[in-house]
């Protein structure tokens, strides 16, 4: 989901087109690689057809011009791209269903090298991360086990930036009708949800005991800075700088007591939430798809939903192979070579995104019957007389 810090600077690159609209790639020969799907094309074509809807309603703007490699494509290419490659997804699942394993990949990995052009980033090598989104039981009403409120934004600005001690502590917001519900969690878990940017809730009526399962969605930030309650546990001497993976955290806030509204205070950030029935959203309010979105820089590929062919080895040995979209940003994923996976929800994708630090490679594909123009070389100005140059 969309990371709220980033927004503000999300809107601003695209507003300003930083990098302008050429992507840092050089188009490659494929003909050494393998394309392949570590998931049997599980959950892709939900993806695309989720992209898809953003483009044809509008929310992903598809105006202009995007350069890859030396090649000028205008950006309908990237839904034209997404609809061919939905095709040959297809069929390469329904080859699953009957044949052997070996010949699906191999008439897919044809197909793939004879209908489409590939680039990867210029920087070559890139980095990856994984982040998830947190799962809560809760309520409407608050009661005994369901007492941490979560709240919308309010649409006054002074309350709006109240710091997170102040919402905390203070319960500023209390009592305004903003809550839209109240967890089973700790402190420290309702920081890890602002971290993440969304959840997941399954509510519990208070009545018949039913389960229902929503959302929890983005719904801005109070425009306080962050500051990691990781790295400031390890300058006040409270976490061991070698492990700071998210249960050492956790037990370290649990054991001290004394330290949480010290963290509260230095990190003022706070962000709110509304309860939805769609999955979390990322840029162009794209619902994400787990193990199938990613976030990526905007200053660098200024459009959502370019098609990534993703290659990595994880910290634990496992391979990643697999067809991805880039469908969100994050505040630290920044660079021309950077890409932060979605693992979707609950403990196991904490885990697995928690295991996946790597670097690996990235390759954008582009149908290959699509017209292109070479790519437009800025002509050098002659220097002007009587001036340095």
């Amino acid at each position: 989901m969309m990371r709220p810090w980033i927004l503000l600077l999300c809107v601003l690159g695209f507003a300003s087109g930083a990098h302008g609209q050429d992507t840092p790639t050089i188009e490659i020969d494929p003909g050494s690689l393998g394309f392949s799907d570590d998931l049997g094309f599980r959950d892709l074509e939900r993806a695309i057809q989720r992209q898809i809807d953003a483009y044809d309603e509008g929310r992903a703007n598809l105006e202009g011009r995007i350069t890859f490699g030396a090649r000028s494509y205008p950006k309908s290419v990237l839904r034209d791209t997404l609809v061919l490659f939905r095709e040959i997804a297809r069929e390469g699942e329904e080859c699953l269903a009957s044949l052997p394993d070996s010949v699906c990949r191999e008439h897919f990995d044809r197909s793939i090298k004879k209908r489409f052009r590939v680039f990867t980033p210029a920087a070559g090598t890139s980095r990856f991360t994984a982040y998830y989104s947190p799962d809560f039981t809760g309520a409407l009403a608050p009661t005994e086990q369901f007492r941490i409120p979560l709240y919308s934004a309010p649409s006054d600005p002074v309350l709006r930036a109240s710091t997170r001690e102040d919402i905390v502590y203070h319960g500023v917001l209390g009592g305004r009708g903003l809550e839209c519900a109240w967890i089973d969690a700790d402190l420290f878990e309702l920081y890890s949800l602002h971290i993440e940017g969304g959840g997941r809730i399954r509510l519990v009526d208070p009545v018949s005991g039913a389960i229902t399962t929503k959302y929890l969605t983005y719904d801005g930030k109070n425009g306080q800075p962050l500051r990691f309650f990781s790295r400031l546990m390890v300058e006040h001497g409270w976490l061991d700088p070698s492990d700071m993976s998210h249960a050492s955290q956790h037990r370290v806030f649990l054991e001290r007591p004394e330290i949480q509204r010290i963290l509260h205070a230095e990190s003022p950030s706070y962000v709110y939430f509304r309860v939805t029935d769609e999955e979390p959203v990322g840029i162009d309010s794209i619902p994400l798809t787990e193990r199938r979105s990613y976030a990526y820089d905007t200053a660098y590929y200024p459009v959502s939903g370019i098609l990534s062919f993703t290659r990595l080895t994880r910290n634990d040995g496992r391979e990643i192979s697999r067809f991805m979209l880039g469908q969100d940003i994050g505040g630290a994923i920044k660079g021309p070579a950077r890409a932060d996976l979605y693992f979707g929800f609950g403990e196991e994708a904490r885990i697995a995104a928690e295991s996946l630090g790597a670097e690996g490679r990235q390759f954008f594909l582009i149908r290959k019957d699509a017209r292109s123009k070479p790519k437009k070389t800025k002509k050098r100005r002659k220097p002007i007389r009587g001036t340095r140059t």
